[in-house]
């Protein structure tokens, strides 16, 4: 691992996305590939500082009250978030299933808010982000709206990392008449190892601006809950675009 921040940045969110369950140093130096000694020197720091708190020498570190303050300070996106989250939580309810919004920032996956009714899924956000981009509905929307130059880069980053491509993604050459098509479609419905992904725009003042996407188990497809699915993501995508879209009146 590279430079003293990226150490600690990299324990910080292992022990968050740990929560509720403790830490040891032995596990971080392991999983992280860290030297011990420079591990329970940055823990002891974070520790100093409030970001993380000791439960026992025995179990080890969770996250601390920083985190949390931090959190609440910051309120990303909360204007967007005001208006998506309950659109979601009644798209969820009514689908029965799981249904998320996501951005994308410097090619990773960001999931803003996720709500999760499915009884077969047991889909958990248990990371800060996400190098999947090739390999989500709402990825595969989310780049397909991004430049070419971050196209590339990412299926490039993705390509040395050997992560997984959905079919029809995985070649260079014929990758951007791909991703126009996704983004001229206005939505992605596949199926996927187990599961069928969907996803559908959310504009702001005409523009893209996010991904909201829902999964399904693979035996739980039958043509009227697709169906049903489509239409139920794309009029909650479009609810949630105009409440984001300023209404102006001539005084």
């Amino acid at each position: 691992m590279g430079n003293v921040i990226d150490k600690t940045f990299a324990i910080l969110e292992r022990i968050a996305t740990a929560a509720p369950s403790p830490m040891l140093p032995t596990q971080l130096a392991e999983e992280l590939n860290l030297n011990r000694a420079t591990c329970s020197r940055l823990l002891k720091q974070l520790l100093d500082m409030g970001y993380i708190l000791k439960v026992s020498r025995q179990q080890g570190y969770i996250a601390g009250p920083k985190l949390l303050t931090m959190n609440n300070l910051v309120n990303f996106q909360g204007d967007f978030l005001d208006c998506a989250a309950p659109v979601i939580d009644r798209c969820a309810e009514e689908l029965q299933t799981s249904v998320l919004t996501a951005q994308l920032y410097h090619g990773k996956r960001y999931v803003l808010y996720h709500k999760n009714c499915s009884r077969e899924l047991d889909i958990r956000i248990t990371k800060p982000c996400f190098d999947d981009i090739f390999e989500t509905a709402t990825g595969l929307l989310l780049i397909a709206n991004s430049s070419l130059e971050e196209r590339l880069a990412c299926f490039r980053r993705e390509q040395k990392q050997e992560g997984t491509f959905l079919p029809g993604f995985e070649n260079e050459t014929t990758l951007n008449g791909k991703l126009d098509n996704v983004k001229e479609s206005g939505f992605l419905a596949c199926e996927k190892e187990f599961q069928w992904i969907y996803a559908y725009p959310i504009t702001r003042n005409g523009t893209f601006f996010a991904a909201l996407g829902a999964s399904i188990a693979k035996e739980q497809y039958t043509a009227a809950y697709h169906k049903k699915i489509c239409k139920t993501l794309k009029a909650a995508a479009d609810e949630i675009s105009r409440k984001l879209t300023p209404k102006y009146t001539i005084g």
